[in-house]
C-alpha cells in the first residue's frame, strides 16, 4: 500500500495534466445580444487511459474509468443566489456528441455579469459520476482552479470555460470538498425553515436568523443566514432557508439523526424589530418527519417557526 502522501503526488501530476491546456476566454462577440452565452469543457477523454494505465497498480488512489463522458451537472451562482441549478438539483447540460464542452442551452444565455461555479460534475451515459471538479479538501490543492470558480461575462459574448476535473472514487468523496450526500439526489431530502419573531408588545415580524444542522456531532451546514430586506413596496421581508439532508438507510423511518439550532439574529434594516436577544430554537428530525413537510412529489412545505410568539 502506497503512503497517502505517494497518493497526493500522483493526483498532482493527473491534475496538472487535465488542466495545463485549460483555456477561458471569449470565443466571439455578437455585439445585437444583451446577453453572454456560456459553455463549460472538462478536458479527460484523452488523457483517461493515460491516466488509468499510470494508476493500474496503485490501490490508493482514485480509481479512474475509461467511460465516454456525456453530460454535466453544475449549479451557477451569482452572490447568493442560485441562477442555473441549486444544491439540491444540479442543472444538467449534455456534451456535445464526440467533444468535451457542453451544447448551447437556453439556460446558459445569461446577462452580463460576475458568476461562480459552485458544482461541476461529469457523468458517463449510464449515469455513472466519472470525473468531478474539487472545491475543498485535501484534492482542492492539486488543481489549478479549484471551486467555486469566477467567471465574468460580458453582453454579447460566447465565453468558454474550461474546468479541473479529477477522477471520481466515492471513497475519498470528502478529499474532494463535498459532503457524502451531495452527489447523489436519490439519497437526499429537501428541508426549508421559515421563522417570525414576536416583540413583547406582541407584534409580528419576519425573523432574520442562522441555522446549524449536523448529525451524531458532524457539522453538515454551520451558521447559514437567510436573506432578509425592504422590497419596493417598503415592506420588511425574509426568505426561507432550505437544505439538502442525508436520506441514510441504517437509521429507521421515525428514528431522529438530524439535529437543528435555529438562532434568532438582529434585524438590521430600516424598520426592523433591531437588535434583540437571542433565541434559540433546537430538534431533531427523523426521515417520517421531513416526508411529511413534502406536499405532493415537487413542493416542499417550510418548517413554520415563531420566537417569542404564541404557538
Amino acid at each position: 500500500m502506497k503512503t497517502f502522501k505517494t497518493y497526493l503526488s500522483f493526483v498532482a501530476i493527473l491534475a496538472f495534466l487535465f488542466t495545463s491546456c485549460s483555456k477561458d476566454g471569449e470565443v466571439s462577440e455578437n455585439p445585437e445580444s444583451s446577453k453572454a452565452a456560456l459553455s463549460f469543457g472538462a478536458i479527460v477523454q484523452d488523457l483517461a487511459n493515460k491516466s488509468t494505465n499510470k494508476q493500474s497498480d496503485v490501490s490508493d488512489l482514485p480509481a479512474c474509468t475509461d467511460d465516454t463522458p456525456a453530460y454535466v451537472e453544475i449549479v451557477l451562482m451569482q452572490g447568493d443566489t442560485e441562477v442555473v441549478g441549486t444544491e439540491v438539483e444540479p442543472f444538467q447540460v449534455d456534451l456535445v456528441a464526440g467533444q468535451l464542452f457542453t451544447k448551447e442551452v437556453p439556460e446558459l444565455e445569461l446577462e452580463p455579469g460576475t458568476y461562480s461555479l459552485e458544482h461541476f460534475s461529469v457523468y458517463n451515459a449510464e449515469g455513472d459520476l466519472i470525473w468531478l471538479a474539487p472545491k475543498g479538501g485535501v484534492l482542492a490543492e492539486f488543481v489549478d482552479s479549484p471551486l467555486p470558480l469566477d467567471i465574468n461575462l460580458g453582453a454579447g459574448v460566447k465565453k468558454y470555460v474550461d474546468v479541473s476535473v479529477l477522477c471520481f472514487d466515492d471513497r475519498n468523496v470528502n478529499q474532494y470538498g463535498y459532503m457524502f450526500f451531495e452527489l447523489d439526489i436519490n439519497k437526499a431530502f429537501e428541508y426549508c425553515f421559515f421563522a417570525n419573531y414576536c416583540t413583547p408588545e406582541g407584534r409580528h415580524f419576519p425573523a432574520r436568523y442562522s441555522v446549524d444542522i449536523s448529525i451524531d456531532g458532524t457539522t453538515l451546514y454551520s451558521g447559514v443566514v437567510n436573506t432578509t430586506g425592504v422590497n419596493n413596496d417598503g415592506d420588511l421581508y425574509a426568505d426561507p432557508l432550505c437544505f439538502a439532508l442525508p436520506d441514510l438507510s441504517e437509521y429507521a423511518d421515525d428514528e431522529e439523526y438530524i439535529d437543528y439550532t435555529v438562532t434568532l439574529l438582529d434585524w438590521t434594516e430600516e424598520g426592523g424589530y433591531g437588535d434583540v436577544d437571542q433565541m434559540e430554537i433546537s430538534g431533531s428530525l427523523s426521515r417520517a418527519e421531513i416526508m411529511a413537510n413534502f406536499d405532493g412529489t415537487d413542493n416542499v412545505d417550510y418548517e413554520h417557526l415563531r420566537f417569542g410568539c404564541d404557538q
